[in-house]
C-alpha cells in the first residue's frame, strides 16, 4: 500500500467530517493544522517519510477550494478503503477514528452529521 495515498484519502475523510454542516469553520481548520503537524507527523507509524502527512493537509484544501460535497469526499474514502482494507493496520484504522474525531469535536462537539459518519465508519473498519 502507498501510505501517500492513504493520507491523501484521509484528507478526504476529514474534509467530508468539517463539511458535515455544510461549511468548514475555522475551528476545523486549525484543528486540522494541529493535527497534521502535530500529531500525524510525529507518528512513527508508518516509517515513512514526514511529509506524507502533509497530503493529508493539501487534499483537504484542495476539495476545500473545489467546493466538493461532503458525501462525495466519504465515499471517495469509503471506495479506498474497500479497495485496500487487507492493507489496513490497527494502528492505520486507529488513527482515522482519531483524526475524525479530533475533527469532529473541534466545533460545537460531534453533531449528528458526524456521528453518523463515525458510526458507518467504525462499522467499515470493523470496529463495531
Amino acid at each position: 500500500m502507498d501510505i501517500k495515498n492513504f493520507y491523501v484519502h484521509l484528507g478526504k475523510l476529514l474534509y467530508a467530517v468539517a463539511m458535515a454542516d455544510g461549511e468548514v469553520q475555522d475551528e476545523e481548520m486549525q484543528a486540522l493544522y494541529k493535527l497534521v503537524i502535530s500529531e500525524l507527523s510525529d507518528e512513527a507509524l508508518f516509517n515513512q517519510e514526514q511529509v506524507n502527512v502533509f497530503f493529508t493537509e493539501f487534499e483537504f484544501e484542495a476539495l476545500m477550494d473545489r467546493k466538493a460535497s461532503r458525501n462525495e469526499a466519504f465515499q471517495l474514502f469509503l471506495s479506498y478503503f474497500d479497495e485496500n482494507y487487507m492493507h489496513f493496520t490497527p494502528e492505520m484504522k486507529k488513527v482515522t477514528i482519531y483524526a475524525v474525531e479530533q475533527i469532529a469535536k473541534s466545533y460545537n462537539g460531534i453533531v449528528a452529521e458526524e456521528e453518523e459518519m463515525l458510526v458507518e465508519l467504525k462499522s467499515r473498519l470493523k470496529l463495531i
